[in-house]
C-alpha cells in the first residue's frame, strides 16, 4: 500500500527550517492543502482519500494525528446501521418485529427507525435556536439521562409508519434501546448493560472491520448514543466506508449480511436517504445538500454535524473521509462538496 501522510500544523516543517512546498491545485495534494486553508471549511482536522484500498492522501490539522479519535456526530447513524446488520447476521435479529421500547407500540419496527419512516413525533429543527430542538434536549438536557425513554416520550400525533419521512436522531437512540434489550434482555444493571454492549460491538463489528479505535458513548442507563456520539480515528471511519464499499465484507470475512449494503442504499419516501446513509444521485432531493451535484449517481455518504463525512463512490472504488469543525450554513457544506468533486475528478 502506498501512503503519503502529511501532518499539518505540528511544527515539523519549521523545525527543519523549511516551509511546506506549494503543491499546484491540479494535484491531489494541492486540493488537500487548499481544503485545509479555505476559511469556508472552518477547521479541518483530517482528510483521507483511498482508492482500491490504496491511501492516496492522508492529511491532518493541528492537534490531530493518525491516533486521534474524533467525534462522529450523526455519522454514528451509519455505524449503528452496521451494528444492526451485525445483529441480523450473527444473532438472528428480526428488523420487522415491532419494537418494545415504545409504549403501546404495535407497528413501528427497526426497519422504520433505520429508514426514518417511523412516523413518531420528533423535531430536529434548530429553530428559533439550537437549544430548542429535541436533539439538543436529548444530548444536553434531561434526555441525556435516558435517551431511549426520552425519544419514545415525545408528545404529538403519530403518523402511520412507512408513510412519512422525518430526520430524527431520536429514532436511532430508540434503535440503541431496542438492540440492547433484544441482545441482553436479562441484564438490567446500567453498568453491566454498558459493558455487555460495548463488548458485543467490539466482537461483532469493530474488530472484524479493523476499527480498533471505535467506541460509542453511553447514557447513565447503559444505552449507547446510536445517533450522535461515536469516536474513532480517521482511518477507522475510512474502514467503515470500506465495509460498505465491499458489500459488508472486511479482510475476507462477512461482517454484514448479504444485501445489507443494498438496504442502506435503497431510497425511501425521502429519495435522498436510504437506511443510515445519504444517497447522492437520487432525484427529487429535498432533505440535504447535493454534495456532488448528483454525480456520480452511485455515491452515498455518512454525514454529521459541522462537516463530518464518509463518502463512498463504488464506481470509482473511492472513499473520502473528512473531519473537522465547519459551522453549518450556506457556505461550509458547498465548499466541502466542491473539494469532493475535485478529488473525484483527479482520481477518475
Amino acid at each position: 500500500m502506498r501512503r503519503r501522510e502529511l501532518i499539518v500544523g505540528l511544527g515539523a516543517f519549521p523545525a527543519l527550517g523549511m516551509e511546506p512546498r506549494p503543491w499546484p491545485a491540479t494535484t491531489l495534494d494541492g486540493v488537500g492543502n487548499a481544503a485545509f486553508a479555505d476559511p469556508r471549511h472552518g477547521r479541518s482536522d483530517a482528510l483521507l482519500v483511498l482508492q482500491d484500498d490504496e491511501t492516496l492522501l492522508e492529511q491532518y490539522g493541528p492537534g490531530h494525528t493518525v491516533t486521534t479519535r474524533h467525534v462522529s456526530w450523526s455519522v454514528a447513524k451509519s455505524a449503528s446501521h452496521a451494528l444492526v446488520g451485525a445483529a441480523v447476521l450473527h444473532d438472528r435479529l428480526d428488523i420487522d418485529r415491532p419494537v418494545s421500547v415504545i409504549p403501546d407500540n404495535a407497528d413501528v419496527t427497526l426497519r422504520h427507525l433505520l429508514t426514518l419512516t417511523d412516523g413518531l413525533p420528533w423535531d430536529e429543527a434548530r429553530q428559533p435556536a439550537a437549544i430548542a430542538s429535541d436533539a439538543s434536549r436529548l444530548l444536553f438536557g434531561v434526555g441525556r439521562l435516558d435517551v431511549a425513554k426520552f425519544a419514545a416520550s415525545r408528545s404529538g400525533a403519530r403518523k402511520t409508519p412507512g408513510t412519512t419521512w422525518n430526520y430524527s436522531t431520536g429514532a436511532y437512540h430508540l434503535i440503541a434501546g431496542e438492540l440492547t434489550a433484544r441482545l441482553f434482555p436479562t441484564v438490567g444493571d446500567p453498568s453491566q448493560r454498558r459493558r455487555a454492549m460495548a463488548d458485543w460491538m467490539r466482537r461483532r463489528l469493530f474488530e472484524p472491520a479493523g476499527m480498533g479505535s471505535a467506541m460509542f458513548e453511553f447514557d447513565p442507563r447503559g444505552t449507547f448514543y446510536a445517533g450522535s456520539l461515536m469516536w474513532a480515528t480517521a482511518r477507522d471511519f475510512a474502514r467503515l466506508g470500506s465495509l460498505y464499499l465491499n458489500d459488508g465484507v472486511a479482510g475476507g470475512l462477512r461482517v454484514l449480511p448479504e444485501g445489507w449494503v443494498r438496504f442502506a442504499r435503497e431510497p425511501t419516501i425521502e429519495p435522498t436517504y436510504g437506511a443510515g446513509w445519504w444517497l447522492e444521485g437520487a432525484p427529487g432531493r429535498r432533505a440535504g445538500p447535493a454534495l456532488l451535484g448528483g454525480s456520480p449517481a452511485d455515491a452515498f455518504h455518512a454525514r454529521g454535524l459541522d462537516g463530518q463525512l464518509i463518502l463512498v463512490v463504488p464506481s470509482r472504488r473511492l472513499i473520502v473521509v473528512r473531519l473537522g469543525y465547519t459551522p453549518d450554513g450556506v457556505t461550509g457544506w458547498p465548499a466541502i462538496g466542491g473539494c469532493l468533486r475535485r478529488i473525484i475528478t483527479l482520481v477518475s
